[in-house]
């Protein structure tokens, strides 16, 4: 297969997803002798990390700033519009479309199969959040689902098989595409260990090029669908020959042009149905490759498109049991919780200081990619507290000794992935020398043999080894089997009015 475009290095790419306009003209690439050319158009549409978000939702920032944007008969709405001006179009979903709603959760997903069943993408490959509700809600998902479900290196060892297809061979204005699925392969880490039982995750790469060679000779070009993020698709895409493009999800990277990594275009469209990815593109079919490309992001603005009919009966007839109670008022904001991944949040300091308090524990714990929304100020709805905490963990009490906590503490340091909000301890950090400046817990010095309770979620305690540096051999746990969201659900009713601000309990310096 003959291959188009020239690799640049890893800094590059990241200066050029910075910069990249929206739509840029028809690119072409080392176009053919004209006896050669056979040109076929081929437009790939697409979108990642959908996470429930059925209901279109006002959009916080960019031109579209106050305007209603997304839900899924908007977005489906887009899709039918180009389907329209671009017969044969591909359409491709990249994962985790499940989470991040209360109809998903209360469905365990299956409301999400339901609305793909009516849009009918090409193809669709599993992503993490998909085994939220375990994997045999996963299997009866799979099981009901109208489209290609694909993953080439998803194995469950209870078939000795590959869970689901690794790929698909689809026919579009004359060209022969093939579609072969792929999940992360530390996929382990971002899930409830019991959720896939059984399941082990084989090499992307090598993965990959096993079913390319399989389907060379059957197809003009190929395509990865991908849930591994940006950066880590990049990095696969260095492995592989033969491949054309990855259409990732994951990492909700919003590229505004692809980006070209050893000749294979690297695409992704943001999260939550907010954008749109189109890639068009001219075939060869001597040379087995893309000769010009055009690619557009599109905004899904509500009020610039005609939403699809089919879809929205269907998100209205889901949340038409669940309406009247999600949208109750159950107390005001006065300043606006926002997320942050990098330090302390007033969203976190919250969360954590109400589940501290209703377990009278000595600190809590709280992931931040466990917090999937911020919140302008305003009403709180019962419905935002699901969409902030939208996941069933409940909430476990792990009792450490002084010289562990101390020794948790400087772990995370060092393995700083998925930063910890925190309540009842205040923790001075040097990132740039990676040390502990500082730690106390409720005001006073940590005494070694003295015994505390942390209050956290399951999730950290099933990755314990990544999250605390310890086994869960090494502490005392107790399962409390009440769902952390409960907690949040009491405290803004009792609460009423909330004003929430940082107070210095998590310094980061240096960072």
């Amino acid at each position: 297969m003959k291959k188009i475009f020239v690799s640049l290095s890893p800094i590059i790419l990241f200066v050029l997803l910075i910069n990249q306009c929206a739509s840029t003209p028809a690119q072409k690439i080392n176009a053919l002798p004209q006896e050669l050319q056979a040109p076929v158009s081929v437009s790939f549409l697409h979108w990642n990390d959908f996470h429930s978000a059925n209901i279109p939702y006002t959009s916080n920032w960019g031109y579209t700033k106050g305007l209603q944007i997304g839900g899924y008969a908007t977005l489906a709405g887009y899709l039918d519009s180009l389907k329209l001006l671009y017969s044969g179009a591909i359409v491709l979903n990249a994962g985790d479309d499940f989470q991040g709603s209360p109809i998903s959760a209360l469905t365990k997903g299956m409301s999400q199969i339901r609305i793909l069943n009516e849009i009918k993408p090409t193809a669709f490959t599993i992503g993490n959040h998909e085994f939220d509700y375990g994997k045999d809600n996963l299997q009866k998902a799979v099981n009901a689902a109208d489209f290609a479900v694909l993953s080439c290196n998803l194995f469950d060892s209870t078939k000795m098989s590959l869970f689901v297809l690794p790929y698909t061979i689809v026919e579009s204005n004359g060209a022969r595409i093939g579609i072969v699925g792929l999940i992360m392969e530390d996929l382990k880490s971002t899930v409830l260990p019991g959720n896939m039982d059984k399941m082990s995750v084989q090499d992307p790469a090598k993965s990959i090029m096993k079913y390319v060679e399989e389907i060379r000779d059957k197809t003009d070009v190929i395509v990865v669908l991908s849930h591994n993020g940006f950066r880590e698709d990049s990095l696969l895409a260095t492995k592989l020959s033969e491949v054309d493009a990855i259409f990732g999800g994951h990492s909700h990277t919003r590229l505004k042009q692809p980006v070209p990594v050893n000749n294979i275009l690297v695409c992704q469209a943001g999260s939550n149905g907010q954008f749109l990815g189109h890639l068009r593109t001219t075939i060869d079919k001597q040379s087995k490759s893309f000769v010009e490309y055009k690619y557009e992001l599109t905004e899904t603005v509500v009020k610039n498109i005609k939403p699809s009919a089919g879809v929205a009966r269907i998100v209205d007839s889901l949340e038409a049991n669940i309406t009247i109670e999600m949208d109750r008022v159950i107390g005001e904001l006065k300043t606006p919780w926002v997320r942050n991944s990098q330090g302390e949040s007033n969203i976190g300091d919250w969360i954590n200081d109400v589940t501290r308090e209703y377990f009278k524990a000595d600190i809590a714990f709280q992931n931040s990619g466990g917090i999937r929304k911020g919140l302008n100020a305003g009403p709180i709805k019962v419905r935002d507290i699901w969409e902030i905490s939208p996941f069933d963990n409940t909430i476990v009490l792990v009792t450490v000794s002084g010289e562990q906590l101390v020794r948790i503490l400087e772990w995370r340091i060092k393995n700083p992935r998925d930063l910890l909000q925190q309540s009842g301890i205040r923790r001075v950090y040097d990132m740039s020398a990676k040390i502990m400046v500082d730690a106390t817990v409720n005001g006073e010095a940590i005494v070694p043999q003295k015994q505390y309770t942390i209050a956290t979620n399951n999730y950290i305690v099933g990755h314990i080894d990544r999250f605390f540096g310890l086994s869960e051999s090494d502490v005392i746990i107790k399962d409390t089997g009440i769902v952390g969201r409960d907690i949040l659900l009491k405290a803004a009713e009792e609460q009423r009015v909330i004003n929430s601000n940082t107070d210095g309990r998590l310094i980061i310096q240096n960072q």
